[in-house]
């Protein structure tokens, strides 16, 4: 039985379909954006960095959008606007990331699907950061919890998220952390 999900979501722009790292699309829909690559499914050895670099030097100018990047000063923003969904769902949060460009959220069963949540929490951080254009991609990436180790496994994984990252460590009000 499902007890938790760990849903994964980027931001625009920022983890493209035919991305070298890998990615877990199946179409890439923009013919522009075919012509860099085809899709690497699933994640690869990680590639030099210089080749990423220059992949989304090139994707850049392809794309409908500049692509978009968390900074320091949205991160409580968007933690605000996922607050807001927490209370009004009434719904348990462990664990939460939110890097540079992507989103690690831990949510415990509730009676609303995964997806809806996502978007629920895109949505709004969408309104608090007062953008006229969703920051964020479509659908998300998901893992169904069905045990407690499991369950802890991700709660680590996602609190060393930031400091891998180089990022400060991240305490949000409406994270309600369980006991590991």
């Amino acid at each position: 039985m499902i007890i938790a999900y760990h849903a994964i979501f980027t931001t625009y722009g920022t983890w493209l379909p035919n991305d070298p790292r890998g990615s877990f699309s199946k179409e890439i829909y923009n013919d522009r954006l075919k012509l860099l690559g085809v899709i690497k499914y699933g994640r690869q050895i990680p590639p030099p960095k210089k080749l990423i670099k220059e992949f989304y030097a090139e994707a850049t100018g392809i794309l409908n959008r500049l692509p978009y990047f968390i900074n320091d000063d949205a991160r409580p923003v968007i933690a605000a606007g996922f607050a807001t969904v927490v209370q009004r769902l009434n719904i348990e949060v462990p664990a939460c990331a939110i890097m540079n460009d992507h989103i690690h959220l831990l949510v415990l069963r509730s009676k609303y699907s995964i997806e809806y949540l996502v978007n629920q929490f895109k949505s709004a951080a969408t309104k608090a950061l007062n953008l006229k254009q969703s920051p964020w991609t479509r659908g998300c990436w998901k893992v169904f919890i069905d045990n407690e180790e499991t369950l802890k496994v991700a709660i680590r994984y996602i609190n060393a998220n930031p400091a891998k990252a180089g990022l400060a460590a991240q305490n949000w009000n409406f994270v309600k952390p369980l006991p590991l």
